[in-house]
C-alpha cells in the first residue's frame, strides 16, 4: 500500500511542478527567468517572461506554495514574531530613501559601496543606515556582497528614479535642515518624483504617511469612532486627505506619480480584458465617473472608438488637470474638437447632467468605489441607476478581495466568479501569493475609512443601489476585475 503524500510533500510538489511549467515556457522562449540579483529591466526579454500570463498562473501557485511551506517549517513563534515586526521593513526603506541609496548604488555599480562611504554622501548617521540596509537585504531588497558592502538588487533597482544622484543628494540635504526629529508631516520634496515611474513615490508614500496612518486602524477600531480617519488621526490633521494633499504641494505630486507607479509595479493588471466593447452601437454615450486625466478613456477611444466618451470629474479637476492634459497632445485634443470626447465637470454624488440623462449606455468607474465607505458608494451608485436605462450597463474597475476559503455557492452562480481551484492544501485564495489586494485593502482603510471590497460585499452594496452583478472579467494573477451590472 503506498503512503498518502504528506502536506509537506505535496507543497514541495506544486512548487516543482510549476517552476518547470516556467521553465519549460523560458526555453521556448529563449530566455530565463530573472534572479533576485539581476537588476530590473522592465523592457527585457526575462521581464517580458514574467509577464505571460502561462508564468503568471505558474508563478502564483509556486508562490503561494512556498510562502506556506515556509510558514509551515519555520517554528511558530518566531513566524508571528516576523509578523509583528513586520513594520520594522517600510521605516528601513525609508531610512535608504531620505539616503538616496537606491541611486547611490546605481553609479556605484557591481562592485557596491560601503555603508560608511554611502553615509557620507547625504550625512545620515552611517549605523543605521548599514542596519536598515542589513534588513531589507535579509528580505531580498539590496544584497550584501561583503561586510558593509551593498549594491542593488532586482527589488530594489525598481526603485530607481532614474534621475541624477548629485541633483537627488542636494534636495535630501535640503530637506534635512528644514526638517526636525519630532516633525509629524514630513518635508517631501515632490520634485524628487517628478518625470519618473513613480514606483519610488508609491513605496515613499507608503512607508511615510500611509504607515502612519495603518498604526491609527487599530486605534480607530477600539473606539468605534470613524467621525475621523486614521490618517486624520496620524497627520493631527481636521480636513480631508485631498485637503491635506493641496495644503502641502510635496505630498500632492507624490500622490500623483504614486498612482502611475502603481500601475508600473503591477503591468500584468494592465492586461485585464473581457468586456466586448464592439456590441456598444455606434454614438453610444459612454461615461467614464471620476475619470480624473482622463487615461481610462483615451484606452476606451482605442477599444471602442464608434462611442462618444464623457469624462466627469470635478471643476478644479477637469480645469487644471484632464484638460491640459488633452490639450497638450494633438491625438488626444483631436478628439476633443471632433466631439468624441467631452470634458465635463461633475460632482458623482449629485444627479448627472441633464443632457446625457437617460442616454447612457455605460458608466465605467475605475478604483472609484474602493476610495469611499459603502454609505458614500451606494449613494454614487444610486445616481447613476436614477440617471440609467433599462439596458445601461455599469462598469466597475476594482480589485475584489478573495476569501480566504471557498466562495459562498449563491455568489459562485455569478458569470465569471469562480477562478480555477486551487490544489490542496493550499488556501483558496492563494495565501501570500496574493497578498497585495489585503494590504491594499488597508491602505484604503488607514488613509479614507474605505476598502477593497470581497464579491458579496461588491453584491450587496450594488443591490441597495439598483443594481445587479451580471458578468466578471478577471485579469491573469492579479485580484482586479471588470465587474460590469445592469438595472435592476
Amino acid at each position: 500500500m503506498t503512503a498518502p503524500v504528506s502536506n509537506l510533500t505535496s507543497l514541495v510538489n506544486i512548487i516543482a511542478d510549476n517552476v518547470s511549467v516556467i521553465e519549460d515556457l523560458a526555453n521556448r522562449m529563449g530566455t530565463s527567468y530573472p534572479t533576485i540579483s539581476d537588476l530590473y529591466e522592465p523592457h527585457s526579454k526575462q521581464e517580458e517572461l514574467t509577464l505571460n500570463p502561462e508564468v503568471l498562473s505558474a508563478a502564483m501557485l509556486a508562490v503561494s506554495a512556498a510562502s506556506q511551506l515556509a510558514a509551515t517549517l519555520k517554528l511558530p513563534g518566531l513566524t508571528l514574531l516576523d509578523r509583528a515586526n513586520a513594520f520594522h521593513i517600510p521605516s528601513a526603506l525609508r531610512v535608504t530613501s531620505e539616503a538616496c541609496v537606491v541611486e547611490i548604488l546605481r553609479d556605484a555599480g557591481p562592485q557596491g559601496m560601503h555603508v560608511q562611504d554611502i553615509a557620507n554622501q547625504t550625512g545620515i548617521q552611517p549605523g543605521i543606515l548599514g542596519r536598515s540596509l542589513r534588513l531589507l537585504s535579509t528580505h531580498y531588497v539590496f544584497a550584501e556582497i561583503s561586510p558593509n558592502v551593498f549594491v542593488n538588487n532586482r527589488l530594489s533597482s525598481m526603485m530607481d528614479t532614474g534621475k541624477d544622484t548629485k541633483y537627488l543628494i542636494d534636495i535630501a540635504k535640503t530637506r534635512k535642515s528644514t526638517s526636525k526629529s519630532d516633525d509629524i508631516v514630513s518635508n517631501v520634496a515632490g520634485d524628487k518624483y517628478t518625470d519618473t515611474n513613480g514606483v519610488a513615490a508609491l513605496i515613499d508614500q507608503c512607508v511615510d504617511e500611509v504607515f502612519k496612518s495603518s498604526s491609527r486602524i487599530s486605534h480607530v477600531a477600539a473606539v468605534n469612532d470613524y467621525s475621523k480617519t486614521p490618517f486624520q488621526c496620524a497627520m493631527q490633521y481636521n480636513g480631508s486627505m485631498w485637503e491635506f494633499f493641496e495644503k502641502y504641494p510635496g505630498y500632492l505630486q507624490r500622490i500623483q506619480m504614486a498612482m502611475v507607479g502603481f500601475s508600473h509595479l503591477q503591468p500584468h493588471q494592465q492586461m485585464i480584458s473581457g468586456f466586448d466593447w464592439s456590441k456598444l452601437k455606434k454614438d453610444s454615450y459612454v461615461v467614464d465617473v471620476g475619470g480624473g486625466n482622463g487615461s481610462e478613456a483615451l484606452a476606451i477611444t482605442k477599444k471602442a472608438p464608434h462611442v462618444k466618451i464623457f469624462v466627469e470629474d470635478l471643476e478644479q479637476t477637469i480645469a487644471q488637470v484632464t484638460t491640459p492634459t488633452w490639450n497638450s497632445n494633438p491625438t488626444q485634443k483631436s478628439l476633443i474638437e471632433s466631439e468624441k470626447v467631452v470634458l465635463q465637470a461633475h460632482d458623482f454624488f449629485t444627479v448627472q447632467p441633464s443632457h446625457i440623462v437617460s442616454k447612457v449606455s455605460l458608466y465605467h468607474l475605475r478604483f472609484i468605489t474602493h476610495d469611499w465607505p459603502t454609505p458614500e458608494g451606494i449613494k454614487i451608485l444610486k445616481q447613476l441607476r436614477a440617471s440609467s436605462l433599462d439596458d445601461t450597463r455599469l462598469m466597475l474597475v476594482d480589485q475584489i478581495v478573495p476569501y480566504a476559503c471557498p466562495i459562498p455557492e449563491d455568489l459562485g452562480k455569478i458569470e465569471g466568479a469562480i477562478s480555477l481551484p486551487t490544489p490542496a492544501p493550499l488556501l483558496s485564495n492563494l495565501g501570500e501569493a496574493n497578498s497585495d489586494v489585503y494590504t491594499t485593502d488597508f491602505t484604503m482603510a488607514a488613509l479614507l475609512n474605505a476598502q477593497e471590497r470581497t464579491l458579496g460585499e461588491f453584491h450587496s452594496m450594488l443591490n441597495e443601489a439598483g443594481w445587479e452583478i451580471e458578468t466578471i472579467y478577471q485579469a491573469v494573477g492579479s485580484s482586479l476585475s471588470q465587474i460590469v451590472c445592469k438595472v435592476i
